[in-house]
């Protein structure tokens, strides 16, 4: 069973950046089972961005815990890795009119986090299905360009947050199909975030 997302979105302008950052929670019936591959991420839909860099630089600052309560490092794909595949196939550089300009797409955090829920006990406890996990995740991202020098003209930094609540009764598939839709949810809602921060902040990096 799934129920409806409610997104929240604010925006604030710092400097010379666009700093965005959302809010989404839902939950999903399911139980995390990280032990198979999920089923693929949804590809990046909508705009590719042309920007007049010598190259783009993707960079991981983020460092995985490998340990309870994190579990995003056990997901296939990651929540960094399919944040990776969006920059690669949505920024497009297409040579700089400056010599030396350079865009970086830096994942600042991808984390996938296990909450316990408490369940009852009892007679209920034999005849409910409540949730019994939550999974908060957070997708921490900045896209820069810098000139020559390494001096930094623009910055966007972006962050999405997402939850899902997954039933004792889960199926297999049900808990598969959380993961997957967790991982695709994040990098979709950071991906509009960027989609509408890019025109309005990138203008002069950018081409048709």
């Amino acid at each position: 069973m799934i129920t409806p997302i409610v997104t929240r979105r604010r925006m604030l302008v710092q400097g010379g950046g666009l700093l965005l950052a959302a809010a989404t929670l839902g939950s999903l019936a399911g139980c995390a089972d990280p032990a198979k591959p999920m089923p693929a991420p949804t590809l990046p839909q909508g705009q590719v961005w042309n920007l007049l860099v010598d190259r783009l630089e993707v960079e991981v600052a983020y460092v995985a815990p490998r340990a309870a309560p994190n579990i995003d490092h056990a997901l296939s794909p990651t929540p960094t890795q399919a944040a990776e595949v969006w920059a690669r196939q949505k920024l497009i550089a297409k040579g700089a009119q400056t010599p030396g300009v350079t865009a970086r797409f830096i994942i600042r955090r991808a984390s996938i986090i296990e909450v316990a829920l408490a369940t009852p006990g009892g007679i209920r406890g034999l005849v409910a299905d409540d949730p019994a996990f939550r999974y908060d995740a957070i997708l921490e991202a900045d896209l820069e360009i810098r000139n020559a020098t390494g001096f930094r003209d623009r910055q966007i930094a972006v962050r999405q947050d997402a939850s899902r609540t997954v039933k004792e009764r889960a199926t297999y598939d049900e808990r598969r199909a959380v993961w997957a839709e967790l991982v695709n949810d994040l990098v979709d809602q950071m991906g509009r975030s960027f989609d509408q921060a890019i025109p309005a902040n990138f203008g002069p990096v950018l081409t048709y």
